[in-house]
């Protein structure tokens, strides 16, 4: 009898110990998270090691950072000994492998290009994360709920010393229990357990065994609670708010792709509240990676026009010295633009710099990793050859040292500089030679551009802006061609022509004094200049007439009824919907009465330790349980509002069915708009390289006889306005290219048909008519 006793104490013990110490493994509910979510593409709330955001053995709680010492002090004046330890500096936040694996080259220098910042940002972004572990603490909600159905155990040990203030004997009871309760069929609640007690007379040994009991009651509702929707509505809500943040999170996922790229995500975050989303409508702003590249192509463009004013400003005092203008003033004037040029530049620079160290930490890296911005993307809107305007600066640069007697006070070093021109020729024929791959572009797309002509001429609002049918005719389109490729003819004819005379010029210049030798060698240069500058304007005209704007035929309705497919968001907002219904449902359930079966019984013994259960200690009791409607004014003011509630998501739902249809009507605009200005911008860029190739033809033309020699007044004003006019010309060219190809991306995404990649690019699905998905 002794060592049973003796062992049921120990088991006690051992079962104390063990409740002590059991913990739940974290990884278990990882493996749940992990079933429920395989199918949801891109999710993995892990960050892999090469992220910036991994941290080692993240299922632990990690050392405390080093904290802030006034802080600390506080803490340490409460806690006292029992404050944690405090932080070092050694405690790190982040890995250093991140920085290994970047896509930098031997220089560290990442070369950014589209699908490179794609990369980045699905690697190191914060934002793109927390969505993820948004969706984990969804699913963990699911694990909860599918726990709380099953057989949900439970056990407890107590134990006390008492001893009466008279006596010297004390005693040491126990009390255990274990069981299990869940839901069954038909809402049916039940707990089953056993309990059992012991007492120890410690002074004597003594001990005493008070019996167990086993229990068992199960509630069997009849009326209200008795079928799947109202004791399973838990369980369905959360796994139907799990679908819906998946939902969200692959919505999140393409408008992560436009953040990326255009710089906004229109979608909401993962979890973010209950209600009827809304839309915003599209935006015609860019930021982002296309935004770096068109502030880019920008800089491209200023640095183009500072060449050309640099250009100009030679001429300009070439002119002034050989008396053609009579007023230094036009010099100044164009040496002042040259001025404001530069600074415009280097303000542009500045501000470059900026939004990429922005951009930089929107891909979740630090501001001082090296990048540079790859704008291959809008390679075909490099209106400016920057091989040109390198060849330009270096003739202006070999000009102005030619022209000055200090640095060129032999026939030597005025023959060194010839060597460099020579060497010259083979950059100005490869210059050539793209050049007439653009107009070989420009013929191949010819049909295509008159057929963008024939939709344009058939639009009602040309009309509007007094424009009639001879605005986009065919003919105008092969007049520029014809005009173009003569030009093309005629520059390469003057390079030619200026490689012979600067051939003659090394025969002829042993003969000739160095002043003379000095003027005809600048006299061909300025010419070469000039060349140069024509070449760069050609090979504009022939890459801007050879670009295609692709036509997009946008049917709101049509559009809308594809969204209405295809939108992870809009889906949800239908589910949302429903789950508002399905609120006023059960709270309408909860005005009915409530009449429940209650069975319990016991089996009960004075003798654990023979193990029998004695029917005198047993009972079995039965009844019911009756909650009538009387008093249930909180259950019908609950269920007048959920009415309510109810009116208010039907109505945002219609809202929201109203906003989409808005999104593809300003789509539509949007898309006309941008197909007409493309052309406009296009015909305004061609108007200004004309104003600068006929300003500098100003320069060029020989003094006629018997008129004054001298330049207008205004020459160097007309040249220089022109240049900026170019500038501005061919910016909001490239912006409104920019600007349809963002409002082509959002449209893919309104429409719920962007497809990503597994790197999470857009494959572009918009080749196919709307009617076909």
């Amino acid at each position: 009898m002794i060592s049973r006793y003796a062992t049921l104490v120990a088991w006690l013990v051992s079962f104390c110990l063990w409740g002590c110490v059991r913990n739940i493994d974290p990884q278990k509910a990882d493996e749940e998270v992990r079933k429920l979510l395989v199918d949801v593409p891109g999710f993995d709330w892990e960050p892999v090691v090469e992220s910036r955001l991994a941290f080692p053995d993240s299922d632990t709680l990690p050392v405390p950072p080093m904290d802030d010492n006034a802080s600390r002090e506080i803490t340490l004046r409460i806690q006292k000994d029992d404050a944690y330890e405090d932080g070092n500096i050694s405690s790190i936040l982040e890995t250093r492998q991140w920085r290994k694996s970047l896509p930098a080259d031997a220089n560290g220098l990442i070369l950014l290009d589209l699908e490179t910042s794609m990369e980045l940002a699905l690697l190191h972004s914060r934002e793109f994360q927390q969505q993820k572990e948004a969706l984990y603490l969804s699913a963990l909600d699911v694990t909860y709920e599918r726990f709380q159905l099953g057989p949900v155990p439970f056990a407890g040990v107590s134990g006390q010393v008492s001893q009466e203030i008279d006596e010297d004997a004390s005693d040491f009871q126990t009390r255990a229990s274990a069981g299990f309760r869940g839901i069954a069929g038909k809402g049916t609640t039940w707990v089953t357990s056993l309990a059992n007690r012991l007492s120890i007379e410690l002074s004597g040994g003594d001990v005493e065994v008070g019996g167990s009991l086993a229990n068992l009651t199960v509630t069997q509702p009849l009326l209200r609670g008795a079928n799947r929707r109202i004791y399973l509505e838990q369980l369905t809500q959360s796994e139907r708010s799990l679908l819906a943040d998946a939902r969200s999170l692959e919505q999140f996922r393409q408008g992560f792709f436009l953040h990326v790229v255009l710089g906004s995500n229109p979608a909401g975050s993962v979890g973010s509240g209950r209600g009827i989303s809304t839309i915003s409508p599209p935006s015609t702003g860019v930021s982002g990676f296309l935004g770096l590249v068109q502030e880019l192509q920008r800089i491209r463009n200023q640095e183009a026009n500072v060449a050309k004013l640099n250009d100009s400003l030679l001429q300009l005092e070439a002119a002034f010295e050989a008396g053609r203008i009579g007023s230094r003033l036009q010099v100044d004037q164009a040496r002042q633009a040259l001025f404001n040029g530069q600074s415009r530049l280097l303000a542009a620079k500045s501000s470059f710099a900026n939004r990429l160290d922005g951009y930089k930490m929107f891909l979740g890296l630090p501001p001082d990793v090296s990048m540079r911005v790859m704008d291959d993307y809008i390679e075909s809107f490099r209106l400016t050859d920057l091989e040109l305007v390198g060849l330009q600066e270096a003739v202006n640069r070999i000009l102005s040292a030619v022209r000055n007697p200090e640095e060129v006070s032999t026939l030597e070093s005025l023959r060194s500089y010839f060597e460099q021109v020579v060497q010259m020729k083979k950059r100005t024929e490869l210059s050539m030679e793209n050049l007439r791959k653009d107009f070989s572009k420009f013929q191949e797309v010819l049909p295509q551009r008159k057929i963008g002509f024939a939709s344009l001429r058939k639009r009602s609002d040309l009309k509007e802006l007094g424009m009639g049918e001879e605005a986009f005719r065919d003919e105008d389109l092969d007049r520029l061609f014809e005009e173009l490729n003569s030009t093309i003819t005629g520059v390469e004819n003057s390079l030619n022509l200026f490689y012979e005379n600067i051939e003659e010029w090394e025969d002829e210049s042993e003969a000739l004094p160095l002043e003379a030798a000095r003027g005809r060698f600048s006299l061909l240069l300025n010419g070469f200049s000039g060349t140069l500058l024509e070449l760069s304007l050609v090979k504009a005209s022939a890459r801007l007439e050879s670009i295609v704007m692709e036509e997009m035929v946008i049917s709101p309705k049509d559009s809308s009824a594809v969204a209405s497919t295809f939108r992870m968001d809009w889906k949800n907002n239908r589910a949302q919907l429903v789950d508002v219904w399905r609120k006023a449902d059960l709270a309408k359930e909860d005005l009915k009465t409530d009449l429940d079966l209650v069975l319990s019984g016991n089996l009960g013994s004075d003798s654990m330790g023979a193990g029998q259960f004695e029917s005198d200690e047993s009972r079995v009791r039965l009844g019911i349980e009756l909650d009538t409607p009387l008093s249930k004014v909180k259950e019908r003011n609950r269920y007048k509002a959920s009415l309510l509630r109810y009116q208010q998501a039907r109505r945002s739902y219609l809202a929201f069915e109203d906003s989409i249809l808005r999104a593809f009507r300003e789509h539509q605009r949007l898309s006309k708009l941008f197909q007409l200005n493309f052309e406009l911008s296009r015909a305004a860029v061609r108007g200004a390289i004309a104003q600068v190739d006929l300003a500098r033809m100003r320069l060029d033309e020989p003094p006629q006889p018997g008129r004054n020699a001298q330049f207008g007044a205004t020459t160097a004003r007309d040249l220089v306005n022109a240049l900026n006019d170019l500038l501005d010309a061919s910016n909001s060219f490239v912006e409104v290219w920019i600007g349809y190809e963002a409002m082509r991306m959002r449209y893919a995404y309104d429409l719920g048909s962007m497809q990503l990649s597994e790197k999470g690019l857009w494959t572009d699905m918009l080749s196919q008519d709307p009617k076909d998905f």
